[in-house]
């Protein structure tokens, strides 16, 4: 009971330290940028630069091993000097759930197993957030082609439609469009600017665009009849995918059923019920069925899922 009672101790002095240093340390940002008047992120003795710094791109080790998560959480709408914050919190919920379900059962893999599920937490935020964010944009997309094919047969330049754009229509668009006409008037090249976009929104319809506004610039055209068509395509392979998703739902959530409630349920099985599974583990043949039970999962979820997918 002592020795039980003393790692239950030293476990909450562990997250009351986390979680106050975590204040401690967005705390100390806050006042900064209480002071400067700004609200920009800054973290304590950090030196200011007038130009913001893309960790994919300044060479090292550590920007190219963040690479995919950096453009996750661009992709999700967030600010890139994000990705540290996201990074941490991270870390928090691995250790918090790590820890409180040890506590709980005992059993230093069902921590391990807790300590990934927690941490995946902020990641599936990102990937969902991003998908929605992604859909919203090809959404609003054909309108935005629409009032920038207006623009310019109203004589505007493509800069001036491309600022009325990022003016009159709604996020996420208007923040992206508001990016390459700030780009470009900082002096980047339209090409590079539109790169960035694509990069920033990697869906098909915004591939088309870009290249579409990269031949027009090469080759000469009416980019006003270019646009509206690319418009018209897209508002009739929406009307073809929205009912293939309606489909495929069934498919797709039973993907997600296969994939998930198993592990969800032998970790609710094992809180309610600490050693529900020690037979099974201490079995010589229990190692080899959670491994092929594993497999099979992976296997289930990724064919119903291939299945389910319909591209248009």
């Amino acid at each position: 009971m002592n020795l039980a009672a003393a790692v239950a101790g030293l476990a909450f002095l562990l997250v009351v330290t986390l979680v106050v240093g975590l204040w401690w340390f967005l705390e100390i940002g806050r006042r900064i940028r209480e002071r400067l008047g700004t609200s920009l992120w800054l973290l304590p003795n950090t030196e200011t630069e007038l130009l913001r710094m893309d960790p994919r791109e300044t060479g090292s080790k550590w920007g190219m091993a963040i690479s995919p998560f950096a453009t996750l959480v661009e992709q999700a709408g967030y600010d890139i000097r994000h990705v540290r914050r996201f990074l941490s919190l991270i870390g928090v919920f691995a250790v918090m759930g790590g820890v409180g379900v040890w506590l709980r059962t005992g059993g230093v893999v069902w921590g391990i197993i807790a300590a990934c599920i927690a941490g995946a937490v902020p990641a599936f935020h990102l990937v969902y957030r991003r998908h929605k964010r992604l859909q919203a944009f090809e959404k609003q997309l054909p309108d935005t082609l629409d009032m920038m094919t207006r623009s310019i047969r109203a004589g505007h330049a493509l800069s001036g439609a491309i600022q009325m754009v990022s003016e009159e229509m709604p996020d996420p668009v208007a923040h992206e469009f508001r990016r390459v006409l700030e780009e470009s008037r900082l002096g980047m090249e339209p090409g590079e600017a539109l790169l960035r976009l694509r990069r920033r929104v990697p869906t098909g319809d915004m591939g088309f665009f870009c290249s579409a506004m990269a031949i027009q610039r090469s080759a000469g055209g009416n980019l006003a009849e270019i646009l509206d068509s690319l418009s018209e395509v897209i508002r009739e392979r929406f009307k073809i995918l929205d009912h293939a998703r309606v489909l495929s739902a069934q498919h797709r959530w039973s993907a997600v059923c296969v994939g998930v409630f198993p592990v969800v349920l032998a970790v609710l099985l094992e809180l309610l019920n600490p050693g529900y599974f020690r037979p099974l583990l201490d079995s010589p043949l229990g190692p080899s069925l959670i491994t092929v039970g594993v497999i099979l999962e992976v296997v289930g979820f990724f064919t119903i899922w291939r299945i389910a997918q319909i591209r248009v």
